[in-house]
């Protein structure tokens, strides 16, 4: 057999069977013990009676019958009509030995009943509240899923937050990586930028630009062109220093952003970059060579906008002086530099 399930509608119909027959068998026993005792008891005080009225009805029967010739049979009416009296249960004693107990019993069915709702809704409402607060599951190993129905709810919802979150990551990769290299773009780009100029924080930037790239999508087709793309992304990725992050501006260029670097250090790696890069074997079989622009942070940029037009206009002189070699813009003076 395999492992018993709790199930809620099961337990909920076999608890309220299970109630309703308690309660009537309770109730109808009950009932049938306080009528037992009530007619005891009425029996007794009937005999009583009884016998004082037809003692005494008897008596003045008796008495009177010395004086006047009277038949007896009124008499005996006034003791059938006493004793039927007597017969009557008083509502007070029905109250006291049925009403209550009866009431009793539902008041203590009715309070299991409320606690029995409470503990069921009760991961129902934990789980809720997870969901709600965003948790992302946390805590739901304290719910308590007695039941099978709670347990298969917990286990859903936590399927449920794990595909969420999967989902999440994947469109956030897609909002913030390029599909085609795998490195941030130009969106994720522009918000550090962003980040780092609104907070005042010391940065140069490198905008690079693979040199003649159109050709080689003629020459050799845009699936080469991809793979030259991606390999100079790899390489580019492969000589970032910690915390210096590259990204693909857009086409064949790209851009490194270097927070807390000096001008100098991105001149250093940039001259090693495009070093490798001219020695680097490639999809086209032919050298893929880079050019740079390079400049830095100041107080007067206002924007990202403004510091990536100080660094693509460096870039464009260093395309003008020949390719394969950098600009930097050094306080608003530019430098070439080429081997």
């Amino acid at each position: 057999m395999g492992k018993f399930k709790l199930k809620l509608s099961f337990l909920i119909v076999s608890m309220t069977i299970m109630v309703v027959l308690a309660t009537a068998s309770v109730s109808i026993w009950s009932s049938y013990q306080n009528f037992n005792e009530i007619l005891v008891e009425n029996k007794q005080v009937m005999q009583d009676t009884y016998v004082k009225e037809v003692t005494a009805i008897t008596e003045g029967y008796l008495k009177g019958s010395m004086k006047e010739d009277d038949a007896l049979e009124p008499y005996m009416e006034q003791v059938v009509e006493t004793s039927l009296d007597e017969r009557v249960v008083p509502f007070s004693l029905f109250f006291t030995k049925t009403i209550v107990p009866i009431i009793l019993i539902i008041a203590v069915v009715l309070v299991l009943a409320i606690w029995l709702a409470l503990k069921i809704a009760r991961p129902l409402n934990e789980l809720s509240k997870m969901i709600e607060a965003g948790e992302d599951g946390q805590g739901k190993e304290n719910i308590a899923d007695w039941y099978h129905e709670a347990k298969l709810l917990k286990k859903n919802v936590q399927n449920m937050m794990i595909c969420a979150e999967s989902k999440i990551t994947d469109l956030t990769d897609q909002l913030n990586l390029d599909s085609l290299t795998g490195i941030p773009n130009r969106r994720r780009m522009d918000q550090t930028l962003h980040e780092l100029i609104i907070n005042k924080v010391p940065h140069a930037i490198i905008l690079i630009d693979l040199d003649d790239f159109k050709s080689i999508n003629d020459t050799y087709g845009h699936t080469v062109g991809d793979e030259v793309l991606k390999a100079f992304a790899n390489h580019m990725q492969n000589s970032m220093e910690e915390q210096s992050t590259c990204f693909r501006y857009g086409g064949e260029e790209f851009m490194i952003i270097l927070p807390l670097r000096s001008i100098d250090e991105a001149v250093e790696l940039a001259e090693n970059l495009r070093v490798k890069q001219a020695l680097q074997e490639t999809a086209c079989g032919r050298p893929v060579t880079m050019s740079a622009g390079i400049t830095a942070f100041t107080p007067n940029v206002q924007s990202p906008n403004q510091l990536i037009e100080i660094a693509d206009h460096a870039l464009y002189k260093a395309k003008q002086s020949g390719r394969n070699c950098l600009c930097v813009v050094r306080n608003m003076r530019q430098m070439i530099i080429k081997s």
